[in-house]
């Protein structure tokens, strides 16, 4: 490999498939400070409790049982978003609002 492509910003894909998210989430993952739902109904951390992740953060969220339909909602975030990828903290900060909105419209049933 060339030093001109070692040194390649990362450029995502034209079409963007599940596997482009856990990859994106492996390079860039949620921050460490960020909750969300947790299968037993609690706000946890979305953090492994286990320090080695084989495949990464992004593979570890998409197979997780413990925080259903988040993968998929970062995955719509990110295929949403095109070219103009959002960082860690504008992701975090797009699914809290989505986690807010869900909590209104269920305030109204």
């Amino acid at each position: 490999m060339s030093d001109d492509q070692e040194t390649m910003p990362w450029v995502p894909p034209v079409v963007w498939t599940a596997d482009d998210t856990a990859t994106y989430l492996k390079e860039f993952p949620l921050p460490s400070d960020f909750v969300w739902s947790h299968r037993d109904g609690q706000r946890r951390p979305v953090v492994p409790t286990h320090s080695y992740l084989r495949g990464g953060y992004g593979k570890w969220l998409r197979e997780t049982p413990y925080f259903p339909g988040l993968f998929e909602l970062v995955h719509e975030i990110l295929v949403r978003s095109g070219e103009d990828l959002p960082t860690p903290e504008e992701l975090a900060g797009k699914l809290n609002e989505i986690e807010r909105l869900r909590g209104e419209q269920q305030e109204l049933l």
